[in-house]
């Protein structure tokens, strides 16, 4: 390094002493408008991108560098033009003034339609590719098909940002600067980055970064830099491009070599020479190059110390990090441990002895419980949606459910703003489609709630379009109008800011953080669709979200299959209803159920139509539907006036209409002979499965009519023992009262040490372990740990309000492979706490080959021997790997498929599929070619089906490979 800094010094007092231009000789032969050119302006003002390293930039000492900078030097040289660079502008500002030729040349630009339209481009003088960055320890990434469904570094509103928008099973996540995301690379924050290769290599080489590697893609697009030129200058561009072909390729290697490499290669044989030559230079030489010594001994301290505080930045920020998941944990687990109680607590009560309203009333404690959970969720998960790391299900759900759960849950504040409520739905529109049913219910949630809360007076109305359908795809508009205080454009501009509101004074009004929005929009998008706002102050606003969401064809079919039945056709439905859109809208629900009705908005004229209805001169009406606020005497009153009335010939079947929030009103169904009473505003698949339930038919949907309450749960053939580690008493309580609806007792533990202590004494009684994660003494993690030295077979549950990431994998090396978050749902606890129990018996008569079906060996012995060339011992290896590696992963596939990640599910399937062939498991083989293909098509009743069937094979299989090895 010292030979190389004496020769550069050599060079520079040499260049010094004999001042020639070298490039003068070369001659560009400008003609004379080019020439008339240079002496009519000397001087060209250029603008700059201040941070566009390694391109151009200032410097510690201000001054202007990079790339750019020297080919304008040259440029200098070989022209005589003069380069003033227009300081203290921002890159849009400088860019702004060269449009309106203020600025003559932007240097280092690329090359769009747009900005051709306005600038005169050179030729390009410099390429530099896209590439992708990731850690030197990362493997199996060689192009950008490698990136799908992984997260994605880039700089925001970079060209790369653009190009990496047209991948849309790419996650993005998005960075101010280069230098940021690289470091959030380098530490582990993220996996891959994409970016140019001249500006990430410079940042990670003058950073000290070591641990990073380049992946380049798409050797033929290479990004270029050009001069753009103001329009009314061609001549400008003329010599610019002559004096950019005069440059020899050795000059752009050196530019290149020095700002993209730092370690340069020199050719020693004519700084030797120049050497002999000027010897009687060598002291003064001696003294520059102690100079030029001292500073670069300055400047490497000055690169230890970056590196030092580099470090320490990232020690910093892994301790802030840290400390945040720390917080989001105690959070998650204090919030969501009351939240517990509250749900646990409803669904007890609701198995008392209590009136159909006070059911009633106990279901909108346990959907606001979960609305508030789903809330705090998106808080805690805030910085995850910022980043671009939510995830986005593909579930099968009923759109009806969703409306139901959405109106339950709003009605609150539409009754306590004393404000009306509208609610249409295309007719056209199927009922079941796949999508994410959690993330649609929240958005509307979230904007409906909003609608209500500045809508003084009024109404709020939500209106399910269908805007376009392609194949199976259907295009679908919500429409939430309100007539509230309404917004300015300026207040619309910032709606979606996270933690901004309209102005101060809404926050002190209405209350909230300003959060949801954000949430909302960032959800919408992610879920492809779009939402656009229009509002005008004093008069109200209107959201318009639009999704694209593929029809679940087989549900679908299930629903149209029950109502292509011939039950309706002879149906005759009697409608009274004074709104004119109300009756409306029922007469295109009853349509688009196969049902021909007659429409009045008159008591008088619904008495007629019944009397007249004799069976002598037309049908009596099978069913009449009553709006509760029509008849001016109350719809009990006009019932009980339909009973009383003689002239009837044939009493129909009634169902009334009854007004939100009026559950109390259910109760008195039965003292008017009233069949059924529906809540409005009125959902399609509710009224269907009124009239089915009315005439004894089966019901076509997930939705529920609130009349009825539901069964008892279906308890176990005997009575079974589960160990319940929890040190909250109330959460005690709860689960024990759920368990022993089902006939499961309950053995309880206050923390992990007694319940280790207890599962010695129990363990041959016990069938199952809930273990809460947090507790004192001894931990769930901990207890998992000292148990699985006992038994290695008796299935765990994790039961924990945590919610953040890592707590699954953790569970997993503490050998508990199933898991439910808290607050639970009671019945999920139930059905998952009855299925693992049931799988374990099946373990135990599998064992004990009590069953007919499966008393073949799985293991074909001689079969497996054949694939390994007979090689016995090379066998029982193989069988001996396969019992380890797979020694969990019947829980594990149970579990996926609970949750309803069946793609995980499907990996572990194919995973085992592969292994048991190859050993000779030719059932089990067949077991999970099925299993997967069920999973595949996400069908429910033959995933279950074929998963109790692979899991009995596959239990058998591993205590046939037990007894061999």
């Amino acid at each position: 390094m010292k030979k190389q800094v004496i020769m550069l010094c050599f060079l520079t007092i040499l260049i010094l002493i004999y001042p020639i231009n070298i490039f003068a000789a070369e001659g560009l032969n400008f003609t004379k408008e080019e020439t008339e050119f240079i002496k009519n302006h000397p001087v060209i003002k250029l603008g700059i991108d201040p941070n566009f390293v390694p391109f151009e930039f200032y410097d510690e000492n201000n001054e202007y560098k990079g790339i750019t900078a020297d080919y304008l030097e040259l440029i200098r040289q070989k022209t005589g033009l003069e380069f003033e660079i227009q300081r203290n502008l921002t890159w849009p500002e400088a860019y702004d003034k060269a449009l309106s030729r203020e600025i003559d040349v932007l240097p280092a630009v690329s090359k769009t339609d747009e900005r051709e339209q306005h600038f005169i481009f050179s030729e390009p003088y410099y390429y530099f590719k896209r590439v992708i960055v990731t850690r030197n320890d990362i493997s199996g990434i060689n192009s950008i098909e490698d990136l799908k469904n992984m997260t994605v570094a880039v700089q925001r509103n970079s060209s790369h940002h653009s190009y990496l928008l047209s991948y849309p099973n790419i996650n993005l996540s998005l960075y101010d600067s280069v230098e940021t995301a690289l470091t959030a690379v380098a530490d582990g924050s993220e996996k891959v980055f994409v970016g140019n290769l001249a500006t990430t290599n410079y940042l990670i080489k003058s950073n000290g970064i070591t641990n990073l590697k380049f992946i380049a893609f798409e050797a033929e697009k290479q990004q270029a830099l050009y001069f753009a030129v103001r329009k009314d200058w061609p001549e400008l561009t003329s010599i610019l491009n002559k004096a950019l072909d005069s440059i020899t390729q050795e000059d752009k290697i050196a530019i290149n070599d020095k700002w993209i490499e730092f370690e340069v290669e020199l050719d020693y044989g004519p700084i030797i020479r120049l050497i002999l030559i000027i010897g009687s230079f060598v002291a003064a030489i001696l003294g520059v190059s102690f100079y030029w010594i001292i500073r670069l001994r300055k400047e490497i301290r000055v690169r230890e110390q970056i590196q030092k505080d580099l470090k320490k930045a990232k020690k910093e920020a892994d301790e802030a990090n840290e400390f945040k998941s720390g917080f989001m944990a105690r959070m998650s687990h204090e919030i969501r441990t009351p939240l517990n109680a509250i749900t646990g607590m409803a669904y007890l009560l609701k198995k008392t002895d209590i009136s159909l309203t006070q059911s009633m009333y106990v279901d909108r404690i346990t959907q606001a419980s979960n609305n508030m959970l789903s809330i705090i969720n998106d808080i805690l998960d805030f910085s995850k949606i910022e980043a671009g790391k939510v995830e986005i299900e593909e579930a099968s759900f009923s759109i009806d459910d969703i409306i139901q759960n959405v109106v339950n849950i709003v009605s609150y504040k539409i009754e306590e703003q004393e404000i009306g409520f509208r609610l249409s739905k295309d007719s056209q529109l199927p009922n079941w489609f796949i999508g994410d049913p959690k993330r649609i219910e929240q958005v509307l949630l979230n904007i409906l709630n909003n609608a209500a809360k500045f809508t003084q007076k009024g109404e709020v109305a939500l209106d399910i379009r269908l805007i376009a359908k392609e194949s199976d795809i259907y295009h679908i508009s919500f429409n939430i109008k309100d007539t509230g205080i309404g917004m300015t454009q300026q207040q619309v501009e910032k709606l979606f800011s996270p933690f901004v509101q309209g102005d101060s004074s809404i926050n002190r009004r209405f209350g909230g953080s300003g959060l949801g929005l954000s949430i909302v929009k960032n959800l919408v998008e992610m879920m492809g669709g779009s939402i656009n706002v229009f509002s005008t102050p004093d008069e109200g606003s209107t959201f318009i979200i639009n999704l694209s969401l593929r029809a679940d064809k087989i549900k679908e079919d299930e629903y149209l299959a029950k109502l292509s039945t011939k039950h309706f056709s002879g149906l005759r439905t009697l409608v009274l209803e004074k709104s004119g859109t109300s009756m409306n809208l029922i007469d295109s629900y009853l349509s688009s159920f196969g049902m021909h009705c007659e429409l009045t908005s008159s008591e008088e004229s619904a008495l007629s139509m019944l009397e007249a209805a004799d069976g002598k001169f037309a049908k009596p009406f099978d069913l009449i539907i009553i709006d509760y606020n029509t008849p001016a005497s109350g719809g009990f009153r006009f019932v009980d006036v339909v009973h009383s009335n003689t002239k009837i010939a044939k009493m129909p079947k009634i169902i009334i209409l009854l007004p939100m929030m009026r559950e109390d009103l259910f109760d008195n169904l039965n003292e008017h002979n009233i069949d059924v009473g529906i809540g409005k505003p009125i959902i399609p698949s509710i009224l269907l499965n009124a009239i089915f339930d009315i005439f004894n038919l089966t019901a076509v949907s997930a939705s529920s009519i609130s009349t009825t309450k539901s069964n008892d749960l279906e308890k176990l053939d005997k009575i079974y023992k589960v160990l319940l580690v929890e040190d909250n008493k109330t959460n005690q309580m709860i689960a024990k009262s759920i368990l022993e609806q089902v006939g499961i007792e309950c053995i309880v533990a206050n923390d992990g040490q007694i319940a280790v202590e207890k599962f010695k004494i129990h363990m041959n009684d016990i069938s199952l372990i809930l273990m809460d994660l947090h507790m004192p003494v001894m931990n769930g993690y901990e207890a998992a740990n000292e148990i699985r030295k006992i038994s290695s077979e008796i299935p765990i549950v994790a039961m924990t309000a945590d919610v953040i990431l890592g707590v699954r994998e953790k569970c997993e090396e503490s050998g508990i492979y199933h898991y439910i978050s808290k607050p639970f749902a009671p019945d999920k606890l139930i059905s998952l706490v009855k299925e693992i129990i049931i799988n374990s018996n099946m373990k135990e008569l599998n064992k004990a080959e009590n069953t007919n079906d499966y008393n073949e060996k799985v293991l074909d012995e001689e079969a497996g021997l054949k694939y390994m060339g007979g090689n016995r011992q090379l066998y029982h290896d193989i069988l001996n790997e396969y019992l380890k590696e797979n020694k969990n992963t019947a829980d594990l596939i149970s579990q996926a498929i609970y949750d309803r990640r069946y793609d995980d599910a499907e990996k572990l399937v194919h995973k085992i599929k592969s292994s048991s062939g190859s050993i000779g498991a030719k059932s089990l083989y067949e077991a999970a070619i099925r299993l997967q293909k069920s999973l595949s098509d996400n069908n429910d009743k033959a995933i279950e089906v074929n998963r109790l069937n692979f899991t009995i094979l596959f239990n058998k299989l591993m205590k046939e490979i037990e007894g061999i090895i």
